[in-house]
C-alpha cells in the first residue's frame, strides 16, 4: 500500500541528512510504526509520503502510484493526517471541524452531517452534547478523538499520525490507544504512526520501523524485534523490561503442553487463561493464586497446561 525505496532528504546547512536511503513498506489494513528518539527523522518521513516535503532522491509510491506525479492536493484528501497539536479551527464548532474535508470535497449536506454524527460516536463521544461545542469547551483527550474523526470524515485509505497522544496525561493516553486500537478493528486503515516511546510502539504496531540519526536500524513485527534486537541501539530501546514486553506479545497457546486432562485441583475452575490471552495474563494468575502452572482453555475445552518453568524458560531463551 505504501512503499518508501532509497528515501533521502538533506535539509539547508544540516550537517548531515534528516533521512538517509530509508526504504520499507506498509502492507494494506496495518500499522506501521516508526519509532526512534528525537531528529531520527520520523516526522520528516511522513510529511513526504503526503508531499508536506518533497525527498531529495528515492521514491514514495502510494498503492503503486509515485506520489511525485500525484498533485499535492488532491493526494492529502485521500490521506487522513493527526498531528500531536490536533490542529482544530478554534472558530469552528466540533461537527464543522469534522466536516471540514468532506465540505472541500463538495459533498451533499445531509451525507456530511450523517458522516459527523457517526465519526464522533464511534470514537467515543456524544454528537449531542459536543458537535456544537467549540475545542476550548473540550478537554485534551476529547480534541485527540476530534482529531482522529476528522481525519477519517472523508474515509481515506490512508492515515498518517504524528505522536498523535503525546499531549496527554498518561491514564488518558491509554485509554485514547486502546480505543483506537478498537476502531481500527472496524475501520482496517493503513496507517503510519509516529512515536518516541517504545511501549507505545510495541502495543500500537502490526510493523516497526526503528530509526537512529536518519538512517534504518530495523524493521520487523514487535514481537520479532523483541527477541532478535539488531545492536546494541535497539536493545537499549527495548529497556530492561524486555523480557516481560516479550510475555505480553505471546499467545499461552505457544508455550502450554497439550492435554485435555489436568491434575485436579489444578488453580481451581476460576483460574485458567484462553490460548489467546497473553502469556503475562497467565503468569499473573499464577502469582494471584500461589501456583506454578496453569490450565489453558479454548472456550469452554482444556487443551494444555502452562507451568511457570515453561515460561521461564522462554524468557531465557529470547531474551538471553
Amino acid at each position: 500500500m505504501i512503499r518508501l525505496d532509497h528515501i533521502t532528504k538533506t535539509f539547508p546547512d544540516a550537517v548531515r541528512p534528516a533521512v538517509d536511503q530509508v526504504s520499507f513498506h506498509v502492507n494494506k489494513g496495518n500499522i506501521c510504526i516508526l519509532v526512534g528518539p528525537s531528529g531520527c527523522g520520523k516526522t520528516t518521513i511522513l510529511r513526504m509520503i503526503n508531499r508536506l516535503e518533497e525527498p531529495d532522491g528515492g521514491d514514495v509510491l502510494v498503492d503503486g502510484r509515485n506520489v511525485r506525479e500525484m498533485d499535492p492536493s488532491a493526494l492529502r484528501r485521500t490521506i487522513g493526517y493527526v498531528i500531536q497539536q490536533i490542529g482544530l479551527l478554534p472558530h469552528r464548532t466540533i461537527e464543522q471541524n469534522v466536516a471540514l474535508v468532506p465540505e472541500l470535497l463538495k459533498w451533499p449536506r445531509g451525507k456530511i452531517r450523517e458522516r459527523t454524527m457517526d465519526l464522533l460516536a464511534m470514537v467515543g463521544l456524544e454528537p449531542g452534547e459536543v458537535g456544537h461545542k467549540y475545542p476550548h469547551q473540550l478537554s485534551g483527550g476529547q480534541m485527540q478523538r476530534v482529531g482522529v474523526a476528522r481525519a477519517l470524515a472523508a474515509d481515506p485509505p490512508i492515515m498518517l499520525m504524528d505522536e498523535p497522544f503525546g499531549a496527554v496525561d498518561p491514564i488518558v493516553r491509554v485509554r485514547l490507544q486502546d480505543e483506537f486500537l478498537r476502531l481500527q478493528q472496524t475501520v482496517k486503515k493503513t496507517i503510519c504512526f509516529v512515536t518516541h516511546d517504545i511501549n507505545e510502539a510495541i502495543k500500537m504496531g502490526d510493523f516497526l520501523v526503528i530509526l537512529k540519526q536518519g538512517r534504518l536500524v530495523q524493521t520487523g513485527s514487535p514481537l520479532e524485534i523483541l527477541t532478535r534486537p539488531a545492536d546494541d541501539f535497539v536493545l537499549s530501546l527495548l529497556g530492561d523490561d524486555r523480557g516481560v514486553k516479550i510475555l505480553d506479545l505471546t499467545r499461552s497457546e505457544s508455550l502450554m503442553t497439550p492435554t485435555d486432562t489436568l491434575p485436579e485441583g489444578l488453580c481451581g475452575n476460576g483460574c485458567r487463561v484462553q490460548t489467546v490471552q497473553p502469556v503475562k495474563i497467565a503468569l499473573e494468575m499464577m502469582m494471584k493464586n500461589n501456583a506454578d502452572q496453569i490450565g489453558v482453555w479454548r472456550g469452554d475445552e482444556i487443551v494444555g497446561r502452562l507451568s511457570w518453568n515453561d515460561i521461564k524458560t522462554h524468557v531465557n531463551r529470547v531474551s538471553g
